[in-house]
């Protein structure tokens, strides 16, 4: 009852745990020049599905999905940022209770056996994690500088980027900035290739060059919900990938902007199944979806300025094209 008690106490405003939560996905989603790392996932996978998509967020036809999967990652999550930042394994299970969404007592099964994710091994996650930090990092070394800091970016040619920052943090004698994501997993085992190339990562190269710094480290800490084991992997991030990062920004800019004047997002075959499963509009995407919604993506609502972007969630850092070409220079 004292934990209980403390956190009642404490104004929402300054609960570290209420900083995990994301509530406006789904209306920026429905924005037709607005991107970010997971809806460019889909872009990518299939462009009639990323028009599908925007689609229902605007006419609000989208479903939210909530399931034992979902819950588990949100919760491991929310817990594991909270630690990071408290070191107290205490504040770190309320975090992960807060952001569990779902019945607390729904338990995940394939095949009538229990894949290892539920609220019961959300905690036993985050003991194991206090363990792994204690044995196996060096996060003692570091200070918390934001938990899901949004950025947001005005790329000046029409089209906006809004990403979430999972953890940034900052050694405490040298200033190296760590970029952190925490991901969970039904693998046992995981091999660096699934993250050393992600453009999640790429986009916090902004945040890092906003406060001075330039090369940092993105350190992904993956619990295996199979092997009840949290793994990591470290990555090296240089300036010539946030080079890189952006200029794939821009081409795909320009790809969006010939789909939405054709009126035209083709179909991928190769992503009619995936996740072992059919995708969720398997058999209904070849209908036409300006049809289907009532309207076409051309006049799905617009970003105009950055404020719009602020006025659906807070923003902690936002930047244009023009300035980040301007820090670049000064610092060549």
């Amino acid at each position: 009852m004292t934990l209980l008690d403390e956190f009642l106490a404490t104004p929402v405003a300054n609960n570290t745990a209420t900083k995990v939560l994301k509530d406006n996905y789904s209306q920026l989603v429905a924005h037709g020049n607005l991107s970010s790392y997971s809806i460019q996932g889909v872009l990518h996978a299939c462009p009639r599905k990323y028009q599908i998509k925007k689609l229902q967020a605007a006419t609000g036809t989208s479903e939210r999905i909530q399931n034992v999967t979902f819950a588990f990652g949100h919760a491991v999550g929310a817990g594991v940022a909270v630690y990071d930042e408290t070191f107290d394994l205490n504040q770190a299970i309320w975090a992960a209770f807060l952001a569990w969404d779902i019945d607390l007592l729904a338990i995940e099964t394939k095949r009538d056996k229990p894949t290892g994710k539920d609220f019961a091994n959300v905690v036993l996650a985050l003991e194991l994690y206090e363990q792994f930090v204690q044995n196996e990092t060096n996060l003692a070394d570091y200070e918390m500088v934001k938990i899901e800091g949004c950025i947001a970016i005005d790329f000046e040619d029409g089209h906006y980027y809004v990403g979430h920052i999972d953890e940034l943090l900052q050694h405490r004698e040298t200033g190296q900035f760590l970029v952190k994501e925490n991901k969970t997993t039904g693998l046992r085992t995981v091999h660096a290739a699934l993250y050393s190339n992600s453009d999640q990562a790429l986009s916090y190269a902004i945040v890092v060059d906003m406060l001075g710094g330039a090369s940092y480290e993105v350190l992904y800490t993956i619990y295996s919900s199979s092997a009840q084991a949290w793994i990591q992997h470290s990555f090296v991030k240089s300036t010539l990938r946030k080079a890189s990062w952006i200029q794939d920004q821009l081409l795909q800019h320009q790809q969006l902007d010939s789909y939405k004047e054709l009126n035209f997002f083709p179909m991928r075959g190769s992503s009619c199944y995936d996740f072992m499963k059919p995708c969720e509009y398997y058999g209904t995407c070849e209908l036409d979806p300006s049809t289907v919604f009532g309207a076409k993506f051309s006049e799905l609502p617009a970003i105009t300025s950055l404020a719009d972007i602020e006025a659906i969630e807070a923003v902690d850092y936002k930047t244009t094209l023009s300035a980040i070409v301007a820090r670049q220079k000064e610092k060549l």
